[in-house]
């Protein structure tokens, strides 16, 4: 389909599009006021390596590039049910996620929590930190790992104040309007195709330059010559027939017919059977 086409689509059925742009905004004003609030807060955790690994003298932050393989067998530890389960009592459906902080290339963990109220945010938070160095410690106990070989967590930042998150409800605000605009103009541009397809049998179709307007001049003039035609093909006509169709001269009463006159009339005769029958019977010569 042609823009051209589905612009005029629109134009005609514009109280369609209004009607439908309207609903659109009525519906995210909903959405904006009755999707809950949600508060976020975050935390950031780095992984130390061993005393033995560095020694007495050592700097430990030189020594963070071998520690990837130990946060990410961390993150699986904080993600898991049982840790779930265990923090899930006290909060019912707050939520967190513990995951390696991929703007940086060191061994830090980012922990987010999410929370309908910024003060249980806040704690779950601060949950989700107190659970890491013992979960940190749960896996090297599991193997036995001597304590001055021990991988330990340090705080990096830790956030005091939980802020609004409102990308989510952006991104549903924008996904419900844009939708709503779009099914709108969609089911505008069907309707009228429809609307146009089953119009009354015998209307008249729009932009016919032959049945413009409440008068058919065209439409007349070639029934007045089709009305000419037959009285002439009877044998009434008194004499031969002028170059005007219709108009007898005086003469013998028999005319011959010429193949240009015989051409001509077959002419005339289909197109009056192919006058559209929007001409008015009062406008009709009789």
């Amino acid at each position: 389909m042609q823009l051209g086409t589905v612009l005029k689509s629109l134009k005609r059925r514009w109280y369609f599009v209004l009607t439908g742009i309207i609903l659109s905004g009525v519906f995210c004003f909903a959405i904006q006021f009755s999707t809950p609030e949600k508060y976020k807060a975050q935390a950031s955790i780095v992984l130390l390596p061993s005393t033995s690994s560095v020694g007495d003298s050592g700097n430990p932050y030189l020594k963070l590039g071998g520690m990837g393989e130990a946060l990410d067998i961390l993150t699986r530890k904080l993600s898991s049910e049982e840790v779930r389960a265990r923090i899930g009592t006290h909060f019912g459906t707050s939520s967190y996620t513990a995951e390696p902080d991929r703007g940086t290339s060191g061994a830090i963990l980012l922990i987010t929590a999410v929370s309908s109220s910024p003060e249980e945010t806040l704690r779950i938070l601060e949950t989700v930190v107190d659970q890491t160095p013992l979960a940190l410690g749960e896996m090297q106990d599991a193997l036995v790992v001597p304590a001055t070989s021990r991988i330990s967590t340090m705080k990096l930042l830790v956030d005091r104040q939980a802020t609004p998150e409102v990308k989510a409800r952006t991104q549903l605000l924008l996904v419900s309007g844009a939708g709503g605009i779009g099914l709108t103009l969609v089911l505008t541009v069907i309707i009228d195709g429809l609307i146009l397809s089953r119009g009354p049998k015998g209307t008249p179709g729009v932009g016919d330059p032959t049945i413009e307007g409440e008068h058919c001049p065209q439409a007349v003039g070639a029934i007045k010559h089709g009305h000419a035609l037959r009285t002439m093909r009877a044998g009434t006509a008194t004499g031969p027939i002028s170059p005007v169709v219709g108009q007898a001269t005086e003469g013998p009463k028999t005319a011959r017919r010429t193949p240009g006159s015989v051409s001509k009339a077959q002419e005339l005769e289909e197109l009056v059977d192919e006058v559209p029958r929007a001409v008015p019977s009062s406008q009709r010569p009789v």
